[in-house]
């Protein structure tokens, strides 16, 4: 049998010899050093002075930087733990009030009567601070990963204050949020965006109180439990998306709204707002 010889023939590139690539006094070497003329074998002392002693050098350790080994980033955390068992320890009735009118639809008025307009107000809006945080841990936590060690955001100390930074992209958002029920309001003159707004709202509560133990120890995990944390976040995050997906649906229904103003509304309140950090964020962390 007999077996044709493939051989790769470059083109538009010839041979060129060290002299015509580095003018004629070059010589092509063979690679290895050479210390001829000049050079001498010196000792410790004669670099470095009398004192000096020539020691066995250690393995130099890798330095792998990270934006959550930041201080702030850890305290944060701690922070909303505590802040997280002490709302356990004083509102357990209001946690379980909002969860057994998933699907009754009548979790508000089940909490005012059992504790009353403000403390409910006072809880939701405790509950929703922490939230807060933990969503901007979360950004922070997801960002890791991207930035490169040489970024500026190492190199020029930004890194310690990430955590501050993503709570300045969750402000903008909750303000967007806040203000485009606002304005929906005053031109459609209708009390549906302000029931729109109170089941985002009931919905965020809720989502605190469920995932904040799954999210807190992904947040600090190591390669050991990232995996199976990471799923069971996703998981948690899905079944609250589509809890409010779901309420959602049902005002529109039982108001007689198309549903293509129901699908309009949640591409305009949540997935164009997460689209613009989705394509903001990757030029700006690297």
């Amino acid at each position: 049998m007999n077996r044709e010889l493939m051989q790769y023939v470059a083109e538009g590139y010839r041979e060129v010899s060290p002299v015509g690539l580095y003018g004629h006094e070059s010589v092509l070497g063979d690679g290895m050093a050479h210390y001829e003329g000049g050079y001498r074998s010196v000792t410790a002392d004669d670099m470095f002075g009398s004192c000096s002693e020539l020691v066995q050098g250690g393995t130099a350790e890798l330095y792998d930087p990270s934006l959550i080994s930041a201080p702030l980033f850890q305290l944060l955390v701690v922070a909303t733990l505590v802040a997280y068992l002490y709302m356990l320890l004083r509102s357990w009735h209001f946690i379980g009030s909002i969860w057994g009118g998933v699907f009754s639809g009548s979790s508000e008025r089940v909490m005012a009567y059992m504790g009353g307009e403000l403390p409910l107000q006072r809880f939701k809006l405790f509950a929703a601070l922490i939230g807060g945080i933990v969503l901007s841990l979360t950004f922070v936590r997801l960002s890791d990963g991207y930035v490169e060690a040489n970024s500026p955001i190492y190199t020029e100390g930004i890194s310690q204050y990430a955590p501050l930074v993503a709570m300045l992209f969750v402000v903008v958002i909750v303000a967007w949020f806040y203000s485009l029920h606002k304005v929906v309001e005053w031109v459609t003159r209708s009390d549906v965006a302000a029931q729109l707004s109170a089941i985002g709202y009931i919905d965020f509560v809720r989502a605190v109180v469920l995932l904040y133990p799954l999210v807190a120890v992904w947040l600090l995990s190591d390669v050991a439990v990232d995996n199976w944390s990471s799923s069971a976040v996703v998981v948690g995050v899905t079944l609250v998306a589509l809890l409010y997906v779901k309420d959602t649906f049902l005002l529109f229904v039982g108001k007689k709204i198309s549903i293509l103003y129901w699908i309009l509304y949640l591409c305009t309140a949540i997935l164009l707002p997460l689209s613009f950090l989705a394509r903001l964020l990757p030029e700006h962390i690297g």
